[in-house]
């Protein structure tokens, strides 16, 4: 896996230039002249004038006749949404995923959140004879589920009010219960590590982190699914920090900023 910050700096600077003017653009509430521009990039005049022509020619950007002033066309918007973000998300997870399957010698899978329920959409096998699986396409509670509680902790406190008050799962619990639920996901929200001996089945331990990036409509949850009573116990933290150094590899392959605080 490549560290990004251990790799070589080759500067392109034309095309720095460019992605400053768009970036400015994107960020401006109201068209901008040249010389705004050149303030706001901190550059001249002169090395802008060819770039926006450039730009304009591409139609990334758009030049009013009226008052010389630059605004951005919706071509990013139209290139951004010729793939769907999660289709997106899946091609850049795929081979991160077979790799902590291969790595640790356990199962991955990658789920979402679909109509308030967990919906798993991804799954690495793991090498090994005998391994715990689990279905693509199943659904599960939000509530219930370490993954589900990793999505629901980068969510705002209004969406999650939203989900909970259509969750049964959550309607049945007692108010003790829906304490420790909020102080979990709070937890959940500080370390954005979500972990817990499996709410389903017996003898089995859930890791999850977080992947993509909700700005992008494709955020997911990375999980480790492991047995516990196995005579060869996998250290927890070794799986966490590999479902982190995945994570990151997922993020950054697919081009996502980081959704959580992951820790390192």
């Amino acid at each position: 896996m490549t560290d990004k910050k251990s790799s070589p700096s080759y500067r392109v600077p034309a095309l720095e230039k460019g992605l400053d003017v768009l970036e400015v653009l994107s960020a401006a509430s109201e068209p901008l002249s040249l010389s705004q521009l050149a303030e706001m990039t901190d550059r001249t005049t002169s090395e802008l004038f060819r770039t926006l022509n450039c730009l304009a020619e591409r139609d990334y950007v758009a030049k009013d006749d009226f008052s010389g002033k630059y605004q951005l066309t919706l071509k990013l918007f139209e290139l951004a949404h010729q793939h769907a973000p999660l289709d997106h998300l899946l091609q850049a997870a795929h081979v991160p995923m077979q790799e902590l399957a291969r790595t640790l010698k356990e199962s991955c899978h990658l789920s979402v959140i679909r109509n308030n329920r967990l919906l798993v959409l991804a799954e690495a096998e793991s090498p090994n004879t005998v391994r715990i699986s689990v279905s693509v396409g199943a659904s599960f509670s939000l509530v219930s589920t370490v993954s589900g509680r990793m999505l629901l902790s980068a969510l705002h406190d209004d969406e999650v009010e939203e989900v909970l008050a259509q969750d049964e799962t959550y309607a049945g619990m007692t108010p003790e219960e829906r304490t420790i639920f909020h102080e979990r996901l709070q937890l959940t929200r500080e370390t954005g590590i979500s972990r817990a001996a499996d709410e389903t089945y017996i003898g089995l331990q859930d890791v999850a982190v977080l992947v993509g990036s909700p700005a992008a409509g494709a955020m997911a949850a990375l999980a480790v699914t492991r047995l516990t009573a196995s005579k060869k116990q996998g250290d927890t933290r070794r799986i966490q920090d590999a479902l982190v150094a995945c994570a990151h590899v997922i993020n950054q392959r697919g081009g996502f900023a980081h959704p959580h605080i992951l820790p390192s």
